[in-house]
This record gives structure tokens, sequence and C-alpha cells, in this order.
């Protein structure tokens, strides 16, 4: 279970299938990038994690949206930076789908599916006729199909199904946070409604190989 901004609940259906697909390729990825200090992730924070760190996080948050599981955790700058570095790969792949007709349009129909689960039918992609800067937001449009080839919209509708768990992106302020003086970041804080260990929860780590085998069998049958 998660406390999502959608309330407390676990991922299913559509919303679950895309989240699982995008999981395991990043999952993937840091196995490729293992003892590597610096991935090249998208969002600083989670970059910024040891590769057993990555491993140990994605296991908690895969473990906590996709499954019953009796407790929730608390919500902390590194676990919601996961979860944002899940969604920023999913942006990742489509652009490369995009980029490379070849590869058909599977993550372009995953994210489709999941919007049609959460945001209803009556969606539409706009047409040129239609589009005014200062009309409705685009992020209210719909792919007519996953042929649709404008990164822009796409990558709208992956930040719409990520805000489905994310509250906010609190965790992209950390190094602003760090660089205050402790007084002024506890008032910015009650300030900005942000709890006092979000930012200072320290990532889980794995300790060994034998650690980080277990972890990924537990994440493949979680993803599986």
């Amino acid at each position: 279970m998660w406390h999502t901004s959608e309330g407390d609940r676990i991922l299913e259906a559509a919303e679950a299938h895309l989240f699982k697909a995008a999981a395991t390729g990043l999952v993937e990825r840091v196995k490729e990038d293992v003892r590597i200090e610096s991935g090249g992730y998208t969002i600083t924070l989670f970059d910024e994690l040891t590769w057993s760190q990555r491993l140990a996080v994605l296991e908690s948050v895969t473990t906590h949206l996709l499954t019953g599981t009796d407790r929730m955790p608390e919500l902390t700058a590194v676990n919601e930076a996961a979860i944002g570095t899940v969604f920023d790969h999913i942006s990742c792949e489509i652009d490369l789908e995009i980029e490379n007709i070849s590869l058909g349009t599977q993550w372009r129909q995953l994210v489709l599916d999941a919007c049609h689960e959460c945001f209803g039918d009556d969606l539409r992609e706009p047409d040129d006729s239609d589009r005014d800067d200062s009309a409705e937001d685009e992020a209210d449009y719909l792919p007519k199909s996953a042929h649709c080839a404008r990164p822009d919209l796409w990558h709208r509708l992956v930040q719409s199904l990520a805000d489905r768990i994310l509250w906010d992106r609190d965790y992209e302020l950390m190094g602003d946070f760090l660089d205050e003086p402790p007084e002024k970041a506890a008032m910015l804080r009650q300030i900005m409604g942000i709890g006092d260990d979000y930012f200072a929860a320290a990532a889980d780590d794995l300790h060994s190989d034998q650690e980080a085998g277990e972890t990924l069998r537990r994440l493949a049958g979680i993803l599986r």
C-alpha cells in the first residue's frame, strides 16, 4: 500500500502494468550500472545513490505500490525520487520509440491504456485547427492512437500518471534545502508542509552480493 495523491491504495490493472514494465526496465539498467557511482539518471537524488541503494529503494517502492503490505512507508525524498525516476524511464522509452519506428509503439500503448483506465475515453488528440495557447490545457488531450509522434504530449501524459501517485516534486528541492542554514530550512519546510524527516531519511542499502541477489529475486517476483 502507498499513501498516494489518489488515496491509500495499490496500483492495479493497466496502471500497474505500465509501472511494472517501467520498473523492470529501470532495474535492468541499475544491474548494468553495478558498481558505477553515477548512472546518469534524470533525477539527481536517485542518481546520487549507490547502485545497491538504488536496488533497495526500487524494491521498497515496488513492494508497497504493487502488493497489499500491512504498513505504508513514510513518504521521503528518496522513495519519491525513485518513483519519479520510474516515470522518467517511461518518457525516455517513448522518445526512443518515436526516434526509431522499428521499435514499435509498446510504451505509448501502455501509457494510452493506463490513461484510458485512469482518465476516461472522452479525451482526444488536438488538431492544428483548434490548438490555442490561451485555450484549455493540452494536458487534457489524449492521443487518438499509440502512433502519435508528439513527445511533448506523451511526456505530459506520463507526468499526469505520475501525479496519481506523487503529491508533488519536493525531492527536487533537496539541494536547495541543504544549502540553507538549519533554522531557515526548518522554517521553509514548515511553510511548505514538508516533514522534518523528508530529506533526512537515509536510503536503505544492501551490504553484500548475497543481499543484492536476494533483492533481485524478490523484485523479479513482484514485477513478473
